[in-house]
């Protein structure tokens, strides 16, 4: 039940990317809210299909897979906030009067405090991810064919 280290590569690598997009994403005031949700939510589900999808991942169980969408919500939150913060602390810093003042007020506030929060953040997301992930492995589980087990017939004779 260990969690495979080129998997996890993979997962790794998808689910910061994810994160970097939905954090460009995130800064568009009529796509923000969807692409929120999608980071907190729909993460986990998305890379897990698009893995399954071009066969990357085999056949997992639910507990695998609510360990694969934890360490998918955290890398991608973590992601998100490497591409939005930034962006949303230059715009509040143009905008005075702007929504991202407040993360422009969370910059000047200090290193330690924006990290503490992201790390917390980025736990929430993980556990919600992790739910989501173990809910899109039990589907899977239902809908897969699994490969047969290897049948013999034996006769026994008196």
């Amino acid at each position: 039940m260990l969690i495979k280290e080129i998997l996890f590569k993979q997962t790794a690598v998808l689910s910061g990317l994810l994160g970097l997009v939905l954090g460009v994403l995130t800064v568009i005031p009529f796509i923000c809210n969807l692409s929120f949700f999608a980071l907190f939510i729909l993460a986990a589900p998305i890379i897990m299909v698009y893995m399954k999808r071009m066969q990357m991942m085999g056949i997992l169980d639910i507990k695998q897979g609510a360990m694969y969408g934890a360490v998918i919500g955290f890398l991608s939150f973590i992601g998100f906030s490497i591409s939005f913060i930034p962006l949303a602390g230059i715009i509040g810093l143009i905008y005075k009067g702007s929504f991202y003042l407040g993360i422009s007020l969370l910059l000047r506030s200090g290193f330690f405090v924006m990290i503490t929060l992201i790390f917390f953040v980025a736990l929430l997301s993980a556990i919600m991810n992790s739910f989501s992930g173990l809910v899109t492995m039990y589907v899977y589980s239902q809908l897969e064919t699994k490969p047969e087990e290897s049948q013999t017939d034996i006769e026994i004779q008196e």
